[in-house]
């Protein structure tokens, strides 16, 4: 009598606990789904990210750091002409950061540019289609949503220097700048850094 009543308790216990047990299985399942998955882009969430991010290629966290500084701005302030200026804002930008850029005027330029790549990557100059087969727009990245869409900074996104989405569907191609160009913007980077050393 004594022994079947323990074994009462007992079932009634395990019938109580088999819910709690089961919910909790579930959970570290679900857990467990994100145990060994990382993002296949890493993306900034400021200035100081990004720079991080693109030194892993030397010169590229140049020419965005140098993008970002023009945020906000229009094509008149920063000299350049006023009508299809994305071209311009990113040659611009190569020479401000110590490099050379593709002296033309056309965005697709940018696609025989340098060094081609098969996916976004963090300080790469980004090329999408925009209207006619001629027309096109360009920009750098700077990360991307959770949905593959680009985030770029640009010239001439609503007449100014925007950082904004765009949709991964109009990506014509990416491009990293060619080495020596990468290698005279960190050889600039580096001048500057000994010249305000030398001046503090």
């Amino acid at each position: 009598m004594k022994f079947a009543a323990a074994c009462l308790a007992v079932s009634v216990a395990l019938a109580a606990a088999a819910p709690a047990f089961a919910n909790n299985q579930t959970n570290l399942k679900r857990a467990a789904r994100f145990d060994d998955v990382t993002p296949s882009e890493t993306i900034a969430r400021s200035r100081t990210d990004a720079a991080d991010i693109a030194a892993s290629v030397p010169g590229a966290g140049a020419v965005l750091l140098e993008a970002l500084r023009y945020r906000g701005r229009n094509a008149k302030q920063l000299g350049l002409p006023t009508q299809l200026w994305c071209a311009d804002f990113m040659n611009l930008v190569l020479r401000k950061a110590g490099g050379k850029g593709t002296h033309s005027r056309a965005a697709r330029s940018f696609l025989s540019f340098g060094k081609k790549l098969d996916s976004p990557r963090v300080g790469a100059i980004v090329i999408f289609r925009r209207g006619g087969p001629n027309n096109g727009h360009v920009g750098i990245v700077r990360g991307t949503d959770g949905a593959g869409n680009l985030v770029v900074i640009s010239g001439n996104h609503g007449n100014k220097v925007q950082e904004s989405k765009y949709p991964k569907t109009r990506v014509l191609g990416y491009v990293m700048p060619p080495q020596y160009v990468l290698d005279d913007i960190a050889n600039a980077a580096r001048a500057e850094a000994r010249a305000e050393a030398l001046g503090r």
